[in-house]
């Protein structure tokens, strides 16, 4: 039991990360941006890239960190020539197009790198605690991870720009009324949304491989995850990506077998993203329902 809760710490702490910035973007412009996963792919092969260059070769941190640049300013710059022409489209047009990008991109990255898979070659021990066997990587990325929650929770809540971020997501037109900067503050967070998305693609990519099908791997556990925890709700998407890998580590290591016909089966661990379709599927069925019934009240 004590392996199911690493996997799913270490599984959530990869997720959560870009998640994150799928919430950042609904909450302030509404819309669910499909485009963000394809920024944790080219957050990985940015960091890929500053990492094995011949000539450049930078450290792994000091990679992703100019990777999550870089991708920040990529996100920038996508919504200077596209999204922002769409604010006043309805939130079903801004998600195609959304789409569209992620496409658009998706084919960049695979004409710059070809489809074979690239891995990040990361000296890692083996870490054993009880019957919990896990990596130094692992507990790596869950420190990343944590820390970078708790610094984007400071800024947040206690920085002025913050303050005006968490307004805009509240009621843009009444911030911006105020005298907050909406444009320059929606520029901020698709830097944000970039840069966290290409340092959750990289921790991923460094932990299993690069390719440039790895946002079909991902896709479906980061909306889920943002789902469960509230699509406008930043640090709920977190929570959301927990809850979602508990469910999918426990089914997949619970013996089924065992307790319904007296021999071991588990579920297949190719299976586990179908655990994901089946937390969204309730997730919005619960929620119709439950609109359903604040109508009739």
């Amino acid at each position: 039991m004590i392996q199911v809760l690493v996997n799913s710490i270490v599984y959530a702490s990869e997720i959560a990360i870009i998640a994150v910035g799928v919430s950042l973007c609904y909450s302030i412009l509404r819309f669910a941006n499909f485009a963000h996963i394809q920024f944790a792919v080219v957050g990985g092969y940015l960091t890929y890239s500053f990492a094995t260059i011949p000539g450049l070769a930078l450290p792994l941190p000091l990679a992703m960190l100019a990777s999550a640049v870089m991708t920040g300013l990529m996100a920038i710059l996508i919504d200077i020539l596209v999204f922002s022409r769409l604010r006043n489209t309805s939130a079903e047009g801004k998600m195609i197009v959304s789409w569209g990008v992620a496409l658009f991109i998706r084919s960049i990255v695979a004409a710059i790198y070809g489809g074979s898979a690239r891995v990040f070659d990361v000296p890692s021990s083996t870490i054993v605690v009880g019957d919990a066997v896990f990596t130094t990587l692992d507990v790596i990325i869950a420190c990343a991870t944590l820390v970078l929650m708790v610094a984007l929770h400071l800024f947040l809540y206690r920085t002025r720009i913050g303050s005006g971020l968490r307004a805009l997501a509240s009621n843009q037109e009444l911030a911006v009324t105020r005298g907050i900067p909406g444009d320059r503050l929606i520029r901020l967070m698709w830097f944000l949304s970039g840069s966290l998305a290409a340092i959750g693609g990289s921790l991923i990519a460094i932990q299993t491989r690069l390719q440039p099908s790895m946002d079909l791997v991902i896709m479906l556990p980061i909306f889920a995850a943002v789902t469960i925890g509230g699509l406008s709700n930043v640090f709920g998407a977190v929570t959301g990506a927990l809850i979602l890998s508990l469910a999918q580590n426990f089914l997949i290591w619970f013996d089924f077998g065992t307790l319904l016909f007296g021999d071991p089966w588990h579920i297949p661990t190719k299976f586990r993203d179908y655990v994901a379709v089946l937390a969204l599927v309730l997730v919005l069925l619960l929620r119709s329902r439950s609109s359903a019934a604040a109508a009739k009240r």
